[in-house]
C-alpha cells in the first residue's frame, strides 16, 4: 500500500508538471515538430544511446565476481531501465538488478554493494564532465542566473562523498551486511580507476546521443550546452519525486536549454523526444524480463 501510495504522488506530480509546462505552449506545435524528425538521424541516436547501455554493464561488472556473464549483466541492465521507466515507485532497476544477483551466486550485501558502486560512478562522472564542461564553457552561461548551478551541483557532490565515505554508518545493524563488501572498494584502486574510466564514456555516449536527438529535430544548438545542462538534469531526474522523471525533465529543459537559444516549444520536444528514446530502449528490456520470467535460472560459470 505503501509503494502504491508513493507511485499515485509521484504520478500526481509528474501530471501537474506536465499540465503546467504544456498549458505554456500550443501542443499541435510540439507534435508538429516532432512529426517532422528526422528518423535517420534520430535511429543513429537511438544506435549510440543503446551502446551504452552494453558499457554500462561492463563497468558493472569491475564490481562483481568474475562468475558472472557478461551477457546476463547487459541482460539485467535492460530490465532494470525497463522497471525504472515503466514502473517506478513500485519496482526500482536497481532493486530487480540487486534482487536476481542474489537469488543466483551473490550474497546480498556483495549484489547491493555492486549496484551501489556503479550508480556511483556514474554520478561521478557527471560531475567530471559538467565540471570540464564548464572550465571550458563558463563563457556560455556569463550573465544568467544558471552560472553557479554546476560549481554549486559539483561542491555538494564532492562534499557528500567525503561525508559518505568517512562515516562508519555501517554500526547501523541493517546497514552493516551491505557497508563491508561497500567498504572493501575502497583497496581497490585499479578497480575504481576502471569504473570511473567507463563512467566517463558512459556519460558522453549519453549526452552525445541526446544532441544527435536534437540534431534529427533540425535543432543547432552548440554541443557544449548539452555537456553543461544535462548532466544537472540526469541529477534533477534521479531525484524519487516524479514518474520516470516525467515533469522534472521538462522542467529542467525548459529552465536551462531556454536559456541557450531554444524555444519554449523546441524545449519541451527535445525532451519528449528523449523520452521516447529511453522508453523504446527501456522496452528491449520488458522484452528481456519476459523471455527470462525465471528468477532462479542460473547464471552460466566461465570455463
Amino acid at each position: 500500500m505503501k509503494k502504491v501510495l508513493s507511485f499515485g504522488l509521484k504520478l500526481l506530480v509528474s501530471l501537474t508538471l506536465l499540465y503546467l509546462f504544456f498549458s505554456k505552449v500550443d501542443i499541435h506545435n510540439i507534435l508538429a515538430t516532432l512529426k517532422h524528425t528526422n528518423l535517420t538521424i534520430f535511429f543513429a541516436g537511438f544506435a549510440v544511446y543503446t551502446s551504452s547501455i552494453f558499457i554500462s554493464a561492463k563497468r558493472w561488472s569491475l564490481f562483481l565476481p568474475p562468475f558472472v556473464r557478461y551477457s546476463r549483466l547487459a541482460s539485467l541492465y535492460f530490465i532494470g531501465a525497463f522497471f525504472n521507466t515503466f514502473l517506478p515507485g513500485l519496482v526500482g532497476g536497481d532493486a530487480v538488478k540487486a534482487y536476481y544477483l542474489y537469488k543466483e551466486k551473490c550474497e546480498i550485501g556483495a549484489s547491493l554493494a555492486s549496484v551501489f558502486m556503479d550508480r556511483y560512478m556514474g554520478l561521478t562522472a557527471l560531475a567530471i564532465i559538467g565540471f570540464i564542461a564548464f572550465i571550458f564553457g563558463h563563457n556560455y552561461l556569463e550573465g544568467t542566473k544558471l552560472f553557479w548551478l554546476v560549481p554549486i551541483f559539483c561542491g555538494t557532490f564532492i562534499f557528500a562523498s567525503l561525508f559518505f565515505w568517512n562515516i562508519n554508518w555501517g554500526k547501523i545493524k541493517f546497514l552493516s551486511t551491505f557497508h563491508k563488501p561497500l567498504m572493501e572498494f575502497k583497496k581497490k584502486g585499479d578497480v575504481i580507476f576502471k569504473g570511473l574510466f567507463l563512467g566517463l564514456i558512459i556519460q558522453s555516449v549519453v549526452i552525445t546521443s541526446f544532441y544527435i536527438l536534437s540534431l534529427s529535430l533540425g535543432f543547432d544548438l552548440d554541443i557544449i550546452y548539452f555537456f553543461l545542462f544535462i548532466p544537472l538534469i540526469t541529477v534533477a531526474t534521479a531525484v524519487p519525486l516524479s514518474v520516470a522523471g516525467l515533469g522534472i525533465r521538462e522542467a529542467g529543459f525548459l529552465i536551462l536549454f531556454t536559456k541557450a537559444g531554444m524555444t519554449e516549444v523546441e524545449a519541451l520536444s527535445l525532451s519528449l523526444l528523449i523520452f521516447i528514446n529511453m522508453s523504446i530502449v527501456s522496452l528491449i528490456g520488458g522484452l528481456e524480463f519476459f523471455r527470462l520470467s525465471k528468477p532462479s535460472k542460473k547464471f552460466e560459470v566461465k570455463n
